[in-house]
């Protein structure tokens, strides 16, 4: 190895709590997915020089948004890889696993590890490392071998507010039904429609700090859908709407004033229900991490 890195620098158990704690919080309010990985000794070393070999080891292969840390037992290793998957945290102890059966100098180690993907709060700290140290404690998992934890992968059930704000009465009613029958998984849509921009604003459901997805028109009475859209742009929460604008008006101009006013998509009437449906869907597919 190229480096020298000192083991002492490496996190401990009680320390790493507090942060644990805040990612977890974060998971909901950023929709951010994070993965725990732990490792042990298929077969212990008592040997010191050696649980710093891969102490240093891992030090050196971690991004630097990753966190390693030691657990109170001396036996085991943690990391915490943020916004990555189980997808992700795998192919990283594949890759190691890899290079350490390689290596003439760790040719006397052999590990086991175990993944626990986190996209909920409802896991404490220290069941998470009980659970995990359960499994690794398994006599019969092999060598070099991965196991997950399950447990908190579900991901939790959002509310999202849905208004359309459309002139056309027949039309509004159409959307309205279409959106109301939309199943987007982990997602409960609240959907309200409106004949005007002045009426949208005078709901103050737009206020509310629930993620919030805006489907009208470019031309309304009474407010149009530009001047709503300048409205909830400026606001502090601003990140919180998706907007979708329709519009008569085919031409790159009036597209690219749309998004440069800050709409996620320009839809050009008249357009098909179902391609609406499947940009709905894939917007929301993009939220989890």
């Amino acid at each position: 190895m190229s480096k020298i890195m000192s083991t002492e620098d490496v996190m401990q158990e009680h320390e790493v709590k507090r942060y644990f704690e805040i990612w977890r919080e974060s998971v909901i309010r950023s929709r951010l997915t994070f993965t725990a990985v732990f490792l042990k000794l298929a077969h212990p070393l008592q040997l010191p020089t050696t649980h710093n070999k891969i102490t240093t080891f891992l030090q050196l292969k971690i991004r630097k948004t990753d966190l390693l840390f030691q657990l109170a037992d001396g036996e085991h290793w943690g990391i915490f890889f943020l916004q990555s998957s189980d997808v992700e945290a795998k192919a990283f102890l594949n890759r190691i696993f890899a290079i350490l059966k390689e290596e003439k100098e760790f040719n006397h180690i052999t590990l086991k590890a175990s993944i626990t993907e986190i996209r909920n709060n409802n896991v404490d700290f220290e069941t998470l490392i009980a659970k995990n140290k359960q499994k690794l404690g398994d006599n019969e998992q092999s060598t070099w071998s991965i196991v997950q934890v399950e447990d908190y992968r579900e991901q939790p059930n959002e509310q999202v507010k849905v208004s359309i704000l459309e002139q056309n009465p027949i039309f509004r009613k159409v959307l309205e039904s279409t959106l109301n029958q939309l199943d987007i998984p982990h997602f409960t849509l609240a959907v309200t429609a409106y004949e005007d921009g002045y009426s949208f604003l005078q709901s103050d459901t737009y206020k509310t700090g629930h993620m919030h997805l805006i489907v009208m028109n470019d031309i309304l009475p009474r407010k149009n859908g530009l001047e709503i859209l300048h409205i909830l742009r400026n606001m502090p929460n601003e990140k919180k709407f998706i907007i979708y604008m329709m519009s008569e008006r085919n031409s790159e101009i009036a597209a690219l004033n749309a998004y440069e006013g800050g709409v996620d998509e320009y839809i050009v009437k008249p357009f098909n229900l179902r391609l609406l449906e499947a940009k709905i869907k894939r917007t929301f597919a993009r939220f989890w991490l």
